[in-house]
């Protein structure tokens, strides 16, 4: 790729259509590789663990089902016992009612002095006597029904305690499925995405000057895009750990790559500085002296000639001749190939006493 200031106003819109494809292809790349990641999802077994089928496999229904079947029993034995206590409630309500009438009786026979009346006393008496009976009865069958209620309670207290302790152990074992099919899931996303990310990383560092270099860059993008953002949902617990271990790996290989292309550039260029100008002139590019003259800058050192004054003719770090000035009077950059105000050919400075310069350091 060539700087954007050294380009062509076609150029320039080559390359930002270029970057424009790049960002085009990083999305719809990440786009499938969000749909890749979630159907490996469900690559493993075809799917995660049902925790209900660990509860059948350790014989929970059958619990759940005598469970239920204890609730109807329950539920019929407390309205037997409602029933109970209801009619006993009659009799007894029956029985103060008569009692009542026969204590209000007694005394209005006392009052009288009426003796013929000692029949009915005895039957008024034998009717309440029969009538306690039954309220004794039915309390009776009302402790039936509440003893059977306690039993009941106690066989679901102990059914509840075998499924707690069933539902536990399958609990438990669910998790561990889970976990393993988790990092199952994890590894087969690890192993397509992290390939994927090193791919990016290799045809970044080889083909990122080819003439196709929009689609390196954004597989390069899809790649960091798809590892630090779309992985991070389906992380593990553990996850974070990779993903960060992965970044410091990618940081520090970046750096070394940083430095030692700093230092190839600078061993480049003091190998240039001790070549003849007429050498470093030679092997100067048109881009190159055309960005370099925008910036200011010696094109073969990379200082700024200007320190000395707009109207320095040759460079004071490496004594390159940066400026001509041509049969018509007019001073050009030595470097640019037509005269700005003739338009004749601009000669290039390659016959200049042959003696090397030192950049100073």
């Amino acid at each position: 790729m060539q700087q954007g200031q050294a380009l062509s106003r076609p150029e320039k819109m080559v390359r930002l259509a270029s970057w424009l494809v790049a960002l085009v292809f990083a999305a719809l790349l990440a786009g499938l590789g969000e749909l890749v990641i979630r159907d490996l999802f469900y690559l493993p077994a075809g799917g995660p663990p049902q925790q209900e089928a660990f509860r059948q496999r350790i014989g929970l229904d059958p619990l759940k089902r005598q469970q239920e079947q204890l609730q109807r029993q329950t539920e019929a034995q407390r309205a037997e016992q409602e029933k109970l206590a209801a009619t006993r409630g009659q009799l007894e309500r029956s029985y103060q009612t008569q009692r009542q009438g026969l204590d209000n009786w007694l005394a209005s026979r006392a009052a009288t002095a009426d003796a013929g009346q000692s029949g009915e006393v005895v039957r008024r008496a034998r009717a309440l006597d029969a009538l306690q009976a039954q309220i004794l009865q039915w309390q009776q069958k009302e402790d039936q029904a509440s003893s059977g209620l306690l039993a009941l309670a106690q066989r679901q207290q102990t059914l509840q305690a075998q499924v707690d302790r069933l539902e536990q152990q399958a609990g438990e074992q669910y998790q561990q499925a889970s976990d393993r099919f988790e990092l199952k899931v994890f590894a087969l996303r690890l192993a397509v995405i992290l390939p994927l990310l090193l791919l990016g990383v290799w045809l970044f560092l080889r083909y990122r000057g080819h003439r196709y270099w929009f689609f390196v860059y954004g597989f390069g993008l899809f790649a960091l895009f798809a590892f630090f953002v779309e992985l991070l949902p389906y992380l593990p617990s553990f996850g974070g750990y990779v993903r960060f271990l992965v970044g410091i790996a990618l940081t520090v290989f970046a750096g070394m790559r940083m430095i030692q292309a700093f230092q190839r550039y600078a061993e480049k260029k003091r190998a240039e500085l001790q070549q003849s100008q007429g050498q470093r002139a030679g092997r100067i590019a048109y881009a190159k002296a055309l960005l370099s003259y925008q910036k200011r800058s010696c094109p073969s050192c990379d200082h700024q000639y200007n320190i000395a004054g707009d109207d320095a003719d040759y460079c004071i770090h490496c004594g390159l001749q940066l400026f001509r000035v041509c049969a018509c009077g007019a001073r050009n950059f030595a470097f640019f190939p037509f005269c700005k105000k003739c338009g004749g050919a601009v000669a290039r400075p390659a016959a200049l006493p042959d003696h090397p310069a030192s950049k100073p350091e």
